[in-house]
């Protein structure tokens, strides 16, 4: 069997960790829903398929998971090594993935 992948959260120029910060300002419920999701990435890395997770273009991929106070997305990318980073986690309100979150996480692929 294969090993696991590292999941690691972006960080930003000053140090922060914007993936992180969202994550933990989530309820429990949420919180646990979402730390599952990650597990199964963690775990089946380029193989999480749909519904769990789908591509998004250029390098990108979403996790996504329903909860009452979603829907959650975290966008990631994967890096050699069998690593993942966790780029951008937002609440999807609308039908399509808001440009400007997108562009976010592409401008923290650019900077890895």
């Amino acid at each position: 069997m294969e090993p696991g992948w590292q999941v690691d959260d972006v960080r930003t120029a000053t140090g922060g960790r914007p993936v992180k910060e969202f994550l933990d300002g989530l309820s429990k419920s949420a919180k646990a829903k979402v730390s599952a999701v990650l597990t199964m990435l963690a775990q089946d890395g380029n193989r999480l398929a749909f519904p769990k997770s789908r591509a998004l273009g250029g390098g990108l991929h979403e996790i996504r998971v329903a909860h009452p106070e979603g829907p959650f997305r975290v966008i990631y990318c994967f890096r050699p090594g069998r690593r993942v980073v966790l780029l951008h986690a937002f609440v999807k309100r609308t039908q399509q993935t808001p440009p400007n979150e997108l562009e976010l996480a592409r401008a923290r692929l650019r900077r890895l």
